[in-house]
């Protein structure tokens, strides 16, 4: 009988692979396919059984009953036929007291059928468990000769059919709960935590299997971002789950999230029902109630899957509709049929951005305003934006410099477990393949399916073993069509790879795709310039703490060399100290590998060498070339001759010499004015004197930068007023100059005028760009974007207070009609009167969506006209002495700032 019990439960765990997936399927074919192999597992019982006289002993009548109780007497039937007429062929005797058993079998199995769940089975139920098998057996008493063997034989097989009942539901059991618990493992997995929706990777999967003829409709909350201002995070989520709950209402397993207010539908349904899904779910959200979240609107993009149509292709159409009702006032659906991937230029009604690289530029302010370091979600969601603006691209990486190391810190497409793998600069400049001089300079880079297994060699060749293997198994190499290499640089320095790839088409990178992905390598470099600031403020702070703390003059020495081996990225840094009992400078500390040093003396006598140079001048001297550097020592081999150096002087309050810095760096990598005004702040720090100073200075002109750089990203969205921050902002400050403003004022100035309209992000298109009249309705949402703005501002991290006021109340007049907040005459900061003389005068003289350029004197004119009613009058007569005729167009002659 144990054999016999080995192969039941043998047979049963080839059943339990049926079951593939959960919930369990009700497929006929698969409910066949059980039947069978049971009739088989009773066959096979049969053959292997023990033979007690003319009786036989196996366990055929388990499968028997266990199909009688889950489809009914029928199958059971079936399934026992076989064995029937099987024992019947045999013996006569043998095969009615088969029949009998059988029979008993099927009909208390049958009986029993409707009080025993075999899915739910519990532990009250196991006394039912044997009836089914009360009639095995019983043929034992009914024959003479065998009533002894009975009562022995009997109560056993009860047991032992009883025994292996149980043992094949617990193989059956344990194998739908371990499927159950994969499906909810996979669902946790595929599930937003906070709409409970699906997530992204389930959406991809999801859009993969779509039919043709199926419809995708991207959706996304108008205005969202206000609700979060104004209520907080919390009120934000709870607005989030509330969408999520109406989604899954209208759409059950076929709504996602894709984004923090982005959301999708995948529906195979006729159109009609779809657009009716679409219409039920703007309804429910628009309804009015106390809640913040109430009367939310919803933009829709509808596209139709078309023949042989690429994920990439359909999602591109989609969010061009999704683009066309947000740029049309929002809350309405746009369905584009057969929008082809890429319209030409000349088919376009204007020149506005896509709505995924607008997103991207929201996001890129959102982050720039925010104040804490980037993680690595953060550029997952900046990578996510870049592969799905550029149509046929499917995947990319985004590799980070830490150092002299790049890491990447964001993959799409591709497994996550590449995010962390460190890369050598020259295995970046193999990936790259055209040469150092191009890759410095940012040129971007395109291969073809032909070329990038040879650059792929090339740069494997220059990487370790490690992260060789880790590429071959996870970098999906093979598939590859199209490469876009993009280093982006600051300083004359690579600090990041922006990598996109292309698995569906080796055309994939036009000249438009490539501008595209320019936009986001510049992004990216305005982030890592901030985050570049950040760290340094970082290391300076702790610097400084670190050096007040510690009363040790080496520690203080070795702390001072290693920050500016770090924040510079040296090859060497030797801190150098100076001794006043005999007059030199001796090595204090160093930082970096001893190879490639300059061979400096172990004293330097006064006048000896750059760092005394410097100290002399009180200048940081640098050189491209070491060798051309006049006193410059080098290492005997002349190893150190092409390496760039820097030299630092460290002087006291009352210009004593301290000590030096001796930077070194390889050849190629020149030390730029940044560094030096970086490496004059650590000075600075090191010798406590100055040092906040030096560091705010940097600070804010870095902070100067990326709002320049963010103002002219910021005119992207309306062409027409290309260069109007850049002209404003001179004009301002030529009347600040002219008013003798003192220079914190005049950064004020600049920072405001800079950022005047950033409040215009949420103005929509359909206004914004209206070729005509306002009407009451949309002015009152024009106007708001003044104090909108000022919100926005006041979270960019150093911005000067003051401008503040010039971003809320340029647009306020002399006479108190002015918005937002009605201030009349110097009620109105100073800086805001100012401004609002430059911006007016810059708008009458350019082109506008609702108007042409006016000249220099028609403008003037109006100015004038507008002195004590709109303007400030004593202003107004300096603005006329200041601004200048224009020579040429009008508006031209201004100069940038």
């Amino acid at each position: 009988m144990l054999l016999n019990l080995c192969l039941l439960l043998t047979c049963t765990f080839l059943v339990s692979l049926t079951y593939r997936e959960w919930p369990v399927s009700r497929s006929r074919n698969e409910h066949a396919l059980r039947l069978l192999l049971a009739g088989m597992t009773t066959l096979l019982l049969v053959y292997y059984t023990e033979s007690v006289g003319a009786f036989k002993l196996d366990l055929r009548y388990v499968p028997i009953a266990l199909i009688t109780l889950r489809y009914g007497f029928r199958a059971g039937a079936a399934v026992a036929l076989p064995v029937v007429v099987w024992r019947l062929l045999e013996s006569q005797s043998g095969g009615l007291v088969s029949l009998v058993n059988t029979l008993s079998v099927l009909g208390l199995s049958s009986l029993l059928r409707p009080t025993l769940d075999m899915t739910r089975l519990t532990m009250w139920d196991f006394w039912k468990v044997p009836i089914p098998f009360l009639g095995v057996g019983a043929a034992l008493f009914v024959v003479p000769e065998s009533r002894g063997l009975g009562l022995l034989a009997y109560p056993g097989m009860l047991l032992l059919h009883s025994v292996a009942t149980l043992l094949v539901l617990g193989v059956l059991h344990t194998r739908l709960k371990l499927l159950q618990v994969t499906h909810d493992l996979r669902q946790q997995v595929l599930t937003d935590d906070l709409t409970r929706l699906g997530n992204r990777r389930r959406f991809e999967e999801e859009l993969a299997r779509l039919e043709t003829g199926g419809h995708l409709v991207l959706l996304d909350l108008d205005d969202f971002r206000r609700l979060t201002d104004t209520h907080g995070p919390d009120e934000s989520d709870r607005a989030l789950r509330y969408v999520g709950q109406v989604l899954r209402d209208a759409a059950p397993g076929h709504s996602f999230r894709l984004g923090h207010d982005s959301f999708a539908l995948l529906l195979d349904q006729p159109e009609a029902q779809v657009r009716a899904v679409v219409a039920h779910i703007q309804a429910q959200l628009a309804e009015p109630g106390a809640a913040p979240w109430a009367a939310l609107t919803l933009s829709a993009g509808l596209a139709t899957r078309l023949t042989r149509e690429k994920p990439a292709e359909l999602i591109h159409r989609a969010d061009e509709a999704l683009y066309l009702a947000k740029t049309n006032g929002g809350g309405r659906l746009v369905a584009v049929e057969h929008m082809p991937r890429r319209l030409p230029v000349s088919t376009l009604p204007d020149l506005r951005p896509r709505y995924s690289l607008w997103q991207a530029q929201r996001t890129t302010v959102e982050l720039l305003s925010q104040r804490r370091p980037l993680t690595d979600a953060d550029w997952q969601e900046l990578l996510r934006l870049a592969v799905a603006t550029l149509g046929d691209v499917t995947c990319g990486s985004l590799n980070i410099r830490q150092g002299d190391t790049f890491f990447i810190r964001a993959v799409q497409g591709y497994a996550p477990d590449l995010v962390g793998t460190p890369l050598s600069e020259v295995s970046q400049v193999s990936w790259y393949g055209q040469g150092p001089e191009a890759w410095r300079r940012g040129v971007p880079r395109v291969r073809r399916r032909q070329d990038i297994g040879q650059v792929w060699a090339e740069a494997d060749a220059r990487l370790g073993t490690e992260e060789r293997q880790v590429f071959e198994e996870l970098g999906a190499r093979k598939a590859l069509k199209a490469s876009l290499c993009l280093p982006v640089v600051l300083g004359g320095e690579v600090v990041a790879h922006l990598n996109l790839e292309s698995t569906a088409a080796e055309d994939a990178f036009t000249q438009v795709a490539i501008q595209d992905a320019q936009v986001f390598a510049q992004q990216i470099a305005a982030l890592l310039q901030l985050q570049e600031r950040w760290h340094e403020l970082e290391q300076l702070a702790r610097l400084h703490g670190d050096l007040n703390l510690s009363a040790d003059d080496q520690a203080v020495a070795a702390q001072l060399a290693t920050t500016a081996h770090d924040l510079l990225r040296t090859t060497s840094t030797l801190l150098l100290r100076y001794d006043a009992a005999q007059d030199c400078l001796v090595p204090a500390a160093q930082a970096g590998p001893v190879v490639g040093r300059p061979s400096t003396p172990a004293l330097l006598r006064r006048g000896d060498g750059l760092s005394w140079q410097a100290l002399d001048s009180g200048q940081i001297i640098r050189a491209d070339r070491l060798a051309d550097a006049p006193g410059a020592h080098l290492q005997p081999d002349g190893s150190t001759a092409d390496s760039a150096v820097m030299a630092v002087p460290l002087l006291s309050h009352d210009r004593q010499p301290l000590g030096a810095l001796c930077l070194l760096r390889l050849a190629g990598r020149p030390f730029q004015t940044t560094d030096e005004a970086l490496a004059a702040m650590i000075a600075s720090v090191g010798t406590r004197v100055m040092e906040r100073g030096a560091h705010l200075s940097d600070l804010r002109a870095t902070l100067e930068a990326s709002l320049n750089m963010l103002g002219v990203a910021l005119e992207a969205r309306d062409l027409e007023t290309q260069g109007h921050t850049q002209r404003v902002r001179a004009l301002a400050q030529r009347m600040g100059e002219a008013l003798a403003l003192p220079e914190d004022e005049l950064t004020a100035l600049r920072h405001g005028a800079t950022l005047h309209d950033i409040g215009k992000l949420s103005v929509p298109d359909t206004i914004l760009l209206k070729p005509g009249r306002l009407t009451p309705e949309e002015r009152r949402v024009m106007e708001q974007h003044a104090p909108l703005g000022a919100e926005l501002v006041s979270r960019i991290p150093f911005l000067h207070p003051q401008a503040h006021g010039v971003v809320r109340w340029h647009h306020e007049r002399w006479d108190g009609a002015g918005y937002p907040d009605r201030l009349a005459g110097t009620q109105i900061p100073l800086l805001a009167r100012v401004f609002a003389l430059c911006d007016v005068y810059d708008a009458l003289t350019s082109v506008r969506p609702y108007k042409g350029a006016m000249t220099h004197e028609q403008a003037l004119g109006i100015i004038m006209a507008g002195s004590g009613s709109q303007f400030d009058p004593e202003l107004t007569v300096l603005f006329g002495k200041v601004v200048p005729a224009p020579e040429g167009a009008p508006g031209a002659g201004i100069p940038a700032a």
